[in-house]
């Protein structure tokens, strides 16, 4: 295992990936920063669609990471499979570097939006609410970055894992339920959006529904944006949950790799 990650490290430095991971998350996190000035945590309106915009750029930023990460080599790790390496393990070293990654960014996505915004000095569980909103952060990115992976174990060629990018950002900011209202089928939809839950997390730790509210809402908002911990504690799980489905999944397209021809 460690072997594999020294490998998969030394590919990254090679491709000269601190430019993306580092460059690409503090330009967008700036970009969006510039858009939190304002009546951040005063108006309920303005702040959803604020915190919307940093849901946002962590899915961007996760898939963005990842959706080429394998098929990208995949010849070598065909080759991997043959010599006796198992799918699993060729995964892990990729999820744990990825994660380590992740972590980062969501570091700068914070950061960077807490020097245009003041967020609310109490989270739901942590004071600072600091750590809340970065460990948050953090699951709505890797929860993309680990999606972006599986959807690159699928994907046969490079093009298509990029023709495919838009498509998923589509799927995830329009189901959201944050661009317009949705019908009770899309609704139901929604449940399997990163998005939607990304959003009702970082909605609960802003506790946003104790904020003016000027335009009528229905009242399922104060279900969704609940300012508790076992709310914020529930959440937290259901993006562990994709993570978890979305690494079974990619492992398991990962093996069928080695009976794939030449």
């Amino acid at each position: 295992m460690g072997v594999i990650i020294k490998n998969y490290i030394k590919n990254l430095k090679n491709e000269k990936a601190h430019y993306i991971f580092i460059g690409f998350p503090l330009i967008i996190s700036i970009c969006v920063g510039l858009t939190l000035r304002g009546k951040m945590f005063e108006d309920y309106r303005d702040t959803r669609s604020r915190l919307f915009a940093i849901v946002c750029v962590a899915i961007w930023i996760g898939l963005f990471n990842s959706v080429l990460e394998i098929c990208k080599e995949r010849s070598s790790i065909k080759m991997d499979l043959d010599s006796g390496f198992k799918a699993i393990e060729l995964f892990l070293a990729r999820f744990i570097v990825q994660a380590v990654v992740c972590l980062f960014q969501a570091i700068i996505i914070f950061v960077i939006c807490a020097l245009f915004a003041e967020f609310p000095s109490q989270g739901a569980i942590m004071k600072p609410s600091a750590f809340e909103y970065i460990l948050s952060i953090f699951l709505i990115t890797f929860s993309a970055d680990v999606m972006g992976l599986f959807i690159s174990s699928l994907c046969p060629s490079n093009d298509i894992a990029n023709r495919s990018l838009p498509f998923i950002l589509m799927v995830q900011f329009i189901f959201s339920g944050q661009l317009f209202e949705l019908g009770d089928t899309l609704d139901k939809v929604s449940k399997f959006t990163i998005s939607k839950w990304g959003m009702d997390l970082l909605g609960s730790i802003g506790n946003i529904t104790n904020l003016t509210i000027t335009i009528p809402v229905d009242d399922s908002i104060y279900d969704a944006f609940e300012f508790t911990s076992s709310h914020v504690i529930t959440l937290w799980g259901i993006l562990l949950l994709f993570i978890v489905i979305f690494s079974v999944l990619s492992i398991f397209f990962i093996s069928r790799i080695k009976f794939e021809k030449k």
